[in-house]
């Protein structure tokens, strides 16, 4: 552990907001908002609200942790030292998080077909199961932003399906809804953050991200020469 990373976090003021990708044995990965608790650095805590914390989490993995530092954030590496009964995590960050093991939160403009799921946990539920199609306007590993014909019935829990050009599968979410905005008559842009992903399908998102980015710059060059 380097004294930089210690001192950086002794920076954070106590009861920061923060978000956290919390891998699981499953090879899931659950990214949940949290507060920012003070401990010994480069300790710290993480506090959720209540039923949030997913099991089996894997204690084996190292996690991405964002925590708010003033008018930015800082990303930072870290690893789940303990599980404080169901709503605190402690942890240890071991680095910064350099700018180019971000991308997967770049974002690419992408149009590729989705469908957008939502069925009901129980059947006392107030909204019912519905399903539509759309297509991407962007995503990165973290999201997609998307156009459909109605604005989507409910904003949590919801399975998207993504059908990646070059991909013989379409890759599959649970994600929530982060915004949606009418656009004209049966056209709405919704954005979506990808809340559970497993392994395997974040990457392939990531990899079409970046080979989308190749190609765009690659246009872009050749338009300019």
């Amino acid at each position: 552990m380097t004294a930089s990373i210690s001192e950086t976090i002794k920076k954070i003021a106590d009861s920061e907001t923060a978000k956290i990708d919390i891998p699981t044995k499953n090879n899931q990965t659950i990214r949940l908002d949290c507060i920012y608790k003070e401990s010994i650095s480069p300790n710290f805590f993480l506090v959720f609200p209540p039923k949030k914390l997913p099991e089996a989490i894997d204690l084996e993995k190292h996690c991405p942790v964002s925590i708010k530092h003033g008018q930015t954030s800082l990303t930072v590496t870290a690893k789940i030292t303990a599980i404080n009964g169901d709503r605190t995590l402690e942890l240890t960050a071991k680095n910064s998080v350099r700018p180019e093991s971000l991308r997967e939160y770049f974002r690419v403009g992408a149009n590729v077909s989705i469908t957008a799921r939502y069925d009901p946990e129980s059947m006392e539920s107030k909204i019912p199961s519905w399903n539509m199609d759309g297509h991407t306007l962007d995503m990165s590993g973290s999201g997609v932003l998307a156009i459909f014909p109605e604005d989507p019935k409910s904003r949590h829990k919801i399975s998207l399906q993504i059908h990646l050009a070059g991909n013989r599968n379409p890759v599959h979410c649970i994600g929530h809804v982060v915004r949606s905005r009418r656009l004209r008559r049966d056209s709405y842009q919704v954005a979506f953050h990808f809340d559970s992903i497993n392994a395997k399908d974040k990457d392939s998102i990531i990899s079409y991200c970046l080979r989308e980015q190749r190609n765009q710059l690659r246009k872009k060059v050749q338009t300019a020469g």
